[in-house]
């Protein structure tokens, strides 16, 4: 046994120096590091209650006196078992379900309302600390896809390791890494069935197909929004391969996963409505439907000082200006991301609620992010030979965008939206009916008004968080007067409170600080070391190709002047 083990030691290693491993590590801990800094209300609620009644009771439906009692009517629907259910997709649920199991066999809920509220809120802080790994994992799992996506496509290791650096740190993804709504699973699963069938494409293993088929029903569990994308999905296997391999691979392979999360699906249909095509967007809000015209939801979507996916995702232009080459060079590839973005972008700027508030930026716009920012790998393939005013230029982008997303990441998401909304409800009349006037009232406020604007209110609670000063005597919204609002949430006194775990838990149970504090340190130190080692791949790659070509690594100090391939040796 002991002539094994330097072996398996070998190995260890060499996993743990592997791009990907290293871009998990460091992802899953900065994500975990900088996480909520307590539950969300809204639809985070419903998903996570369903995610507890599976693993407490062993079912998805509640007793007539379970459901949570903020819950809206259109928000759950009473079953033909009579047991109730909640309108949304089963597979956020289920990824959380892991997380809640093994918290439930090691702590045991307060046995009584008598209960002191330290020994309460303990218990409350142990499920978020294990609650909050679920969106890391997730999250990270997402930026090692773009890696692997960026070195499918042809890019080099270190042009594929800073995609998913700027992935992962300059976008919404960042941001949603904190959010226990769906929009972050749809969006790796999504990825992972699109990366899945690129791969069967580049390497006829029809093992891929059976993966990207798996990950493509589990985002229709999620969202059935989804399902628009599979043809798109068999069109590019088919006419890519052209061989009937690739029909017999479809039908062997993808197919049947598919199929048997499509009945899971439909499944969950009929124990909620006692059919199979009602998906539980047929009440409320949902009554309105595609409602919203395409030019509007396109121009708020895409233009819009609210909720413009370029604001909120200032990075993705690279992408676009890069995507004219991307399509010369990966023509189909590039036309399957084409039809991925449009056939996610145009449902959503026609739903009746096409900003997907309350949220950060445009979030049903979160799964197209990966398709913008991939073509941007050609953009840095060249990336020395460009001049260096552009270069400039696009490294303000770089860091604009993440400045961006920290803004996103440090407030919390509510306590903005809270404030505007007691504005608008003193300027609007009737906002709340189920009309489409109400519905557009609303959305014209908010969204089409920069001071409004949800960048526009987190900089302003930003601001509060660094300096003590009236809150009031720089609102957004003060050249139209005085609305007598209450505090926003997550402020105290005229000071924000950061939304990360590592203030909030200290303050909500102050008997919990001691091993929060050195949590969090350890926590630091994790994602430090890790993103040394990370920026030890760029060394020992430009080192590697530097011998290969005779020029020294010690010639290069920053990651940005080697993305390029094309390096030369001294002399040349």
């Amino acid at each position: 046994m002991n002539h094994k083990q330097p072996g398996i030691l070998r190995y260890a290693v060499t996993i743990t120096k592997r791009p990907a491993f290293c871009v998990f590590v460091f992802f899953l801990t900065f994500y975990y590091f900088t996480n909520a800094g307590w539950y969300k209300a809204g639809d985070e609620l419903f998903v996570r209650g369903v995610a507890k009644q599976i693993v407490e009771k062993g079912q998805i439906g509640f007793d007539f006196n379970e459901p949570p009692s903020e819950r809206a009517h259109e928000d759950y629907t009473k079953g033909p078992n009579g047991l109730y259910y909640y309108k949304w997709g089963l597979g956020q649920s289920l990824v959380e379900v892991p997380f809640y199991f093994i918290h439930h066999l090691i702590w045991r809920p307060p046995s009584s309302n008598n209960v002191h509220v330290s020994h309460r809120n303990a218990y409350v802080i142990s499920e978020l600390i294990l609650l909050f790994l679920c969106p890391s994992i997730i999250s990270a799992l997402g930026c090692v896809l773009m890696l692997w996506f960026g070195l499918r496509l042809g890019f080099s290791k270190r042009v594929s390791v800073f995609l998913s650096l700027v992935y992962g740190l300059g976008t919404m993804v960042w941001p949603y890494s904190k959010s226990l709504m769906s929009d972050t699973t749809l969006n790796v699963a999504v990825l992972g069935s699109v990366y899945a069938a690129v791969s069967y494409v580049s390497t006829r293993h029809s093992r891929w197909l059976a993966v990207s088929g798996a990950c493509m029903g589990f985002a229709i569990v999620t969202k059935v929004i989804s399902v628009v994308i599979v043809p798109f999905l068999v069109v590019y296997s088919l006419f890519t391969i052209r061989s009937w391999r690739a029909v017999r691979d479809l039908c062997i392979c993808f197919g049947p996963p598919l199929i048997a999360l499509l009945g899971i699906q439909f499944w969950h249909n009929v124990i909620r409505y006692g059919s199979l095509w009602q998906f539980g967007y047929h009440g409320g809000r949902g009554i309105l439907g595609f409602c919203t015209p395409l030019y509007v939801g396109l121009w708020g979507l895409f233009a819009s000082p609210g909720k413009s996916f370029f604001l909120y995702t200032p990075v993705a232009i690279l992408g676009l200006a890069s995507a004219w080459k991307f399509l010369q060079k990966k023509r189909p590839e590039a036309l399957l991301f084409l039809s991925i973005t449009v056939m996610f972008t145009v449902p959503s700027a026609c739903w009746c609620l096409w900003a997907g508030d309350w949220a950060w930026g445009p979030r049903f716009l979160l799964v197209i992010t990966p398709y913008l920012i991939l073509p941007a790998g050609l953009f840095f393939e060249t990336w020395i030979s460009r001049s260096r005013s552009h270069r400039i230029l696009v490294a303000m982008l770089i860091i604009f965008s993440i400045a961006i997303q920290t803004i996103g990441v440090t407030i919390h998401p509510f306590s903005f939206i809270q404030s505007r909304l007691g504005v608008v409800q003193q300027l609007t009349v009737e906002l709340f009916s189920l009309t489409y006037v109400s519905t557009y009232c609303e959305q014209a406020f908010v969204n089409f008004s920069p001071m409004f604007s949800h960048i526009t209110g987190n900089w302003w609670l930003l601001k509060h968080m660094i300096f003590s000063y009236d809150i009031w005597s720089d609102v957004p919204w003060r050249v139209l007067g005085d609305f007598n609002l209450t505090t926003p949430m997550w402020v105290k006194g005229n000071r924000t409170i950061p939304f990360w775990w590592p203030v909030a838990f200290a303050l909500r149970s102050p008997a919990s600080r001691t091993w929060v504090y050195s949590l969090a340190a350890a926590n630091f130190l994790v994602v430090f070391w890790w993103g040394l080692r990370i920026k030890r791949l760029f060394h020992d790659d430009i080192e590697k190709r530097g011998h290969e070509k005779g020029i020294k690594a010690t010639h290069f100090t920053n990651p940005a002047t080697y993305l390029s391939s094309d390096l030369k040796p001294k002399g040349s």
